[in-house]
């Protein structure tokens, strides 16, 4: 950092040198147009403007070899998070599977379209505008999926429905997408130096509470593998214990989301201190799981996929709280303001 003095010309003009070097480095010379972009105390400067790239050219072969499969797909997607609008993807020959995992990999994202292809190559244009996607609304969509999916992945459990288990997996996938969408745009934002910092914060905040919200789908995920794997019905005890720690965390969940869509300080605290009696509820049901009478061939794989159960909701449970503490963390004032900062609880 180099700090300059402030001079003053003609009784009212502020002036200031510029680095020598980074004003090579950015090629100023003398007349060259130079941006300013007021930020609350801070001033930004800016060399005439320059479209940052927005393609990429991406080789299936280099130093580590010829990339298939699942390296491939991560790939493919680590580029769509980092905020590239055409990826061009090059090969001697791109082989049927290769083409099989990159068109995989496009009905995936949300955006991505395939509109060229070859033998050599294969080009992608992301056709969202994400200036139109709200990271509220975002937060919203995969809340309600991860929230349906925990309610339904639990009944199915209760009710031994195989079929709302195998439904519950299958909306994953919805999640997922949204995710990585969501990725994507906190990504291009955090690159955008002239991006109000409010904005951004905001998005960082919704980003790492969609971040519990896509593990809690994950663990509906989890119970509704688990319910599939169980193969004889539990006691009505257990039934009901399971049932009732279920409802609690659903509860949290949707005390959490109200809090966070209207900062209230007030409700998070309340989601959090009701952690304790879901711990309580948690322990009851491990207490009936040793209590359970099944066949002893069966008894090991019922408990290992009831423990999973159990684990689970624990997990919701932590990723709830998480959530709420993310809302407390929001509603606190910037660090750059006026006077002292003010909180209202």
């Amino acid at each position: 950092m180099e700090v300059r003095k402030v001079q003053i010309t003609g009784g009212a003009t502020f002036m200031i040198t510029l680095p020598k070097g980074w004003a090579e480095k950015v090629g100023l010379r003398a007349g060259s147009p130079l941006r300013l972009a007021p930020r609350g105390e801070a001033l930004i400067l800016l060399p005439e403007e320059r479209p940052r790239p927005a393609r990429v050219i991406f080789r299936l072969t280099d130093q580590r070899g010829q990339l298939a499969g699942e390296a491939l797909a991560r790939e493919i997607i680590s580029l769509y998070i980092a905020g590239f609008e055409i990826i061009e993807i090059r090969g001697e020959r791109i082989s049927p599977d290769q083409r099989r995992v990159i068109r995989e990999v496009s009905r995936t994202l949300i955006g991505p379209e395939i509109v060229e292809e070859s033998g050599e190559s294969i080009v992608i244009h992301n056709l969202l505008d994400l200036s139109e996607v709200s990271a509220e609304r975002t937060f919203e969509r995969i809340y309600s999926i991860a929230k349906s999916m925990l309610e339904d992945a639990v009944r199915a459990l209760l009710e031994r429905d195989s079929e709302l288990a195998r439904d519950v997996i299958g909306r994953d996938s919805e999640v997922d997408r949204l995710f990585l969408m969501l990725s994507r745009q906190l990504r291009i934002a955090l690159q955008d130096i002239l991006g109000e910092e409010a904005a951004r914060l905001r998005l960082f905040d919704y980003y790492t509470a969609t971040k519990q919200v896509e593990r809690i789908a994950d663990h509906a995920v989890k119970i509704a593998r688990a319910v599939m794997a169980l193969e004889q019905s539990i006691s009505p005890g257990l039934r009901e214990t399971i049932a009732r720690a279920n409802r609690e965390v659903v509860t949290r969940l949707e005390g959490a989301a109200q809090a966070l869509s209207q900062l209230d300080l007030a409700k998070a605290n309340e989601v959090i201190d009701r952690a304790a009696a879901m711990e309580g509820l948690l322990l009851r049901v491990g207490e009936l799981l040793w209590q359970l009478e099944l066949d002893a061939s069966k008894r090991p794989r019922a408990a290992e996929a009831l423990g999973i159960v159990v684990d689970s909701i624990r997990r919701v449970s932590d990723y709830t709280t998480n959530i709420a503490e993310v809302v407390l963390n929001a509603a606190m004032p910037p660090l750059h303001g006026d006077g002292p900062a003010q909180i209202q609880i």
